[in-house]
């Protein structure tokens, strides 16, 4: 009998996690289904954002503009490389951005400052849904955004280049245990087995080697790999600051000025965009609105949603030299992973003529898995003005102890913390098939009217680029570029192969050229079709086959 009564427990035991598991996974799939509604006032304070830029803090027009050619709801990286591409092509432009907060202080104000893909991790995945080719173009794209943001800091100038601290560093993902190390190398074998000149330049760090260069005393090993690292805040501000200058009667930023409604009217083919501070019609509306835009585009919801992170700035530990010149790094966990970069050395001169180096903050984020439900809370969350307390524990703990800080008394080692000066959250734009949403968005998606006749040198309408899944610094200047050039009235190829005249260059998976090579081309030399992914380009089908519950199955596995 005790037996029996010892198996109903276990079972008792049993279903009740299934129906708290269940309850949980409702939960997040209403979070998913709701709008995430406008940006929260009073968010955390972001590092970054310290200073604001002095040119675009509370930036207003005394009069909203009541017209534009095209108006851009977002001010993030994503609408920077979009008016950027439209003024190089047409400088001529009207346009109106509008901000519903400070300008930059969404996401990109708030990530943790990588340029950085983990191609072996994506290569299987994608490869089994889209196909071997279409995986080598999307991860090539995603790996060209180093050598494409370096060139436009060139582009931008010194102070551009100073302010952003855009620099190319090897980028480790370091392995704490056997078998997710293991997990990692069978994946990283299969991807340079198979595109061998994408991952010539990636190699395998071993433990000895971890353990001295990256002062990672407890890791067993580490992939390695080119990978940028920068300030995205100062990038941004820094590009948006010439062009309201350059642009002065044609652009106009408008921060703190959400927009509260959209509307069209069919008789002059024009939308009407209801702010805080007045209406402004227009025919083409952009939105780059990343983790919001389905307040705006109902038919987005559950296809791109909220997804709340947590980012902290820290002292380095003790006895860790400053590396943020050389490294970056990713750790990664049976569940979930952690980035990091370090802020450049400075060089402080003391009174007596000397220098003193000073190693710069750790710029630290992550600690999803930690969080409540295994992670699943965060998923659908729109909230930036408060801390995960969990995040912020896992935070503020780590780094001593991968770094191996403290001091040794009697055999047990003693870890000295770190100072954690700044911690906030930001909130991602995650897609439901994982991939961003790029190009001029269906009538039925926005639930609105479309625009049947075609624009003069505009495409009418409304368009994104939206849903860069936590990836947006490897996903989004290349999403913009594209749709500014879609707006202007290029083409994407919706085949992914057997292209007339680009089938060489469609399998091409070299990303830059190494001394002596012929150099790869730069995306402005090269038309959409060439180098734009297709499979990112927004479509009723697509539409209807993204489903969220295969995003939440891929977080689970990560």
């Amino acid at each position: 009998m005790g037996g029996l009564f010892s198996s109903l427990r276990t079972l008792r035991a049993a279903v009740k996690i299934i129906f708290e598991q269940k309850a949980v996974y409702d939960s997040v799939l209403t979070r998913l289904n709701a709008s995430p509604g406008l940006p929260l006032p009073n968010p955390t304070t972001a590092f970054w954002l310290l200073p604001e830029s002095p040119n675009l803090k509370k930036i207003q027009s005394p009069t909203l503009p009541t017209t534009a050619d095209i108006v851009i709801i977002g001010s993030g990286i994503t609408s920077t490389a979009i008016l950027r591409e439209l003024y190089r092509l047409n400088p001529s432009l009207r346009i109106t951005l509008l901000e519903a907060r400070g300008v930059c202080t969404g996401a990109t104000g708030r990530n943790g400052g990588h340029i950085k893909e983990g191609p072996y991790e994506e290569y299987p995945r994608l490869k089994k849904i889209y196909g071997a080719d279409a995986a080598a173009r999307i991860l090539r794209f995603r790996l060209r955004h180093l050598e494409e943001l370096k060139e436009v800091a060139r582009e931008e100038g010194t102070a551009c280049i100073a302010a952003s601290e855009i620099r190319e560093v090897l980028g480790t993902d370091v392995f704490f245990d056997e078998e997710t190390l293991q997990h990692g190398m069978e994946r990283f074998q299969e991807w340079k087995r198979e595109l061998p000149d994408m991952g010539r330049e990636w190699d395998v760090m071993d433990k000895e080697t971890a353990k001295t260069k990256l002062h990672l005393p407890t890791a067993i090993g580490a992939i390695v790999g080119p990978a940028g690292a920068l300030w995205p805040y100062r990038l941004c501000t820094s590009i948006l600051s010439r062009l309201i200058t350059q642009h002065s009667g044609n652009l106009s930023i408008e921060s703190y000025t959400p927009v509260e409604h959209i509307s069209y009217d069919a008789s002059t083919e024009q939308y009407t965009v209801t702010t805080s501070r007045g209406n402004i019609t227009t025919p083409t509306v952009i939105h780059a609105t990343n983790a919001w835009v389905s307040h705006l585009v109902p038919g987005l919801r559950s296809k791109v949603f909220p997804f709340q992170g947590q980012m902290s700035a820290q002292e380095a530990p003790e006895g860790v030299p400053g590396m943020g010149d050389q490294y970056s790094w990713s750790f990664i966990h049976k569940a979930g992973f952690d980035y990091l970069t370090q802020r450049p050395t400075t060089s402080i001169t003391n009174e007596d003529g000397t220098a003193t180096l000073s190693a710069g903050e750790m710029m630290y984020g992550g600690g999803w898995a930690s969080t409540g439900n295994n992670g699943m809370d965060v998923i659908g969350c729109p909230d930036d003005t408060s801390l995960n307390y969990l995040a912020a524990s896992h935070l503020s703990g780590l780094l001593p102890f991968v770094f191996g800080s403290g001091v040794d008394e009697n055999g047990v080692r003693s870890y000295d913390g770190v100072k954690v000066k700044y911690m906030w959250t930001g909130v991602l734009g995650f897609s439901a098939d994982v991939l961003p949403w790029v190009g001029k968005i269906p009538a039925s998606i926005t639930k609105r009217g479309q625009p049947k006749t075609k624009g003069e040198g505009v495409g009418k309408g409304e368009w994104c680029a939206v849903g860069f899944s936590g990836e947006g610094m490897v996903n989004c200047w290349g999403c913009a570029t594209a749709l500014a050039r879609m707006v202007l009235g290029e083409e994407v190829v919706k085949a992914n192969v057997n292209v007339k005249g680009i089938n060489g260059r469609d399998r091409e998976t070299r990303v830059r050229a190494l001394k002596g090579e012929e150099e790869v081309k730069t995306w402005r030399d090269m038309k959409l079709e060439e180098w734009f992914p297709a499979e990112f380009v927004i479509s009723e089908k697509r539409v209807a086959k993204a489903d969220p519950t295969d995003l939440v199955e891929f977080l689970i596995d990560i």
